[in-house]
């Protein structure tokens, strides 16, 4: 049974301890390639955590009752659920979302993050509620992780300060790096 002191740390640790994108490396291309306001990833953000929450919410039921005979399908199947249900999502938001951009559904569908989540959740045993909580807790740390991103590249940057070599990707895999490092200490 989980209890509330478990549900809040599953949550902190997808939030900072257990980031997928700056400690798995896991959906950083939607961290770094990011060129949208605040705003606009808190949505990117809140999307992927709905498409974490209900692909794993349907490969937990498939590989417990279905796959753990023949564990050899669970990677084609998970990305099977993935594309379903983004493509499923994509068809509601179009209803529901006038002008809601098409290529968000992809970086959904192309997140390494969400198939990374429901292996981990796999290979952990982890029960259906634990797979629930994690999923939020993970995609709240993918949103907080582009919100961060997002305001960083919005400041403006003394470019003469940074060698040329280091500019662009280098110094935001850089400052990645060093975030990285800093989440890692709650770890120990």
């Amino acid at each position: 049974m989980l209890t509330v002191e478990m549900i809040l740390g599953i949550l902190l640790a997808g939030l900072l301890s257990d980031n997928y994108a700056l400690l798995h490396f896991l959906g950083t291309g939607a961290v770094m390639e990011n060129e949208r306001s605040t705003k606009q990833s808190v949505v990117l953000g809140l999307g992927t955590t709905l498409v974490m929450l209900i692909t794993n919410a349907i490969c937990w039921p498939l590989n417990t009752y279905l796959l753990e005979k023949v564990p050899y399908l669970q990677t084609m199947i998970f990305v099977l659920v993935v594309l379903i249900v983004v493509e499923v999502l994509h068809i509601i938001a179009k209803k529901v979302l006038d002008n809601y951009c098409h290529a968000d559904f992809v970086k959904f569908a192309i997140n390494g993050a969400v198939l990374g989540l429901c292996i981990h959740n796999v290979e952990h045993h982890l029960s259906y509620v634990e797979t629930l909580v994690t999923s939020l807790g993970v995609g709240l740390g993918l949103m907080v992780t582009m919100c961060v991103f997002a305001k960083i590249k919005g400041e403006p940057v003394d470019e003469e300060a940074i060698p040329a070599s280091f500019r662009g990707l280098p110094i935001a895999l850089l400052t990645a790096g060093m975030i990285a490092l800093a989440l890692l200490a709650l770890n120990f």
